[in-house]
């Protein structure tokens, strides 16, 4: 067991001016699926866009 405080989520659902987004703790703005960011969505895209890159980024984490 470790004394460490878990990590904080990278990407978070918040609800933006026009819809929701999947924001990016590490780019301090909207998530990017290829080019676009991940702004103006319906909540249920927005979540599926997060569960995707959340899993996209672990399997990174995971090779290193």
């Amino acid at each position: 067991m470790s004394n460490e405080a878990p990590s904080a989520p990278r990407f978070l659902v918040r609800q933006g001016c026009k819809g929701w987004m999947v924001y990016d703790r590490e780019r301090k703005g909207p998530a990017l699926v290829g080019t676009n960011p991940a702004a103006s969505l319906t909540k249920e895209e927005a979540e599926h866009i997060q569960r995707a890159l959340t899993a996209n980024s672990e399997r990174e984490q995971n090779r290193s």
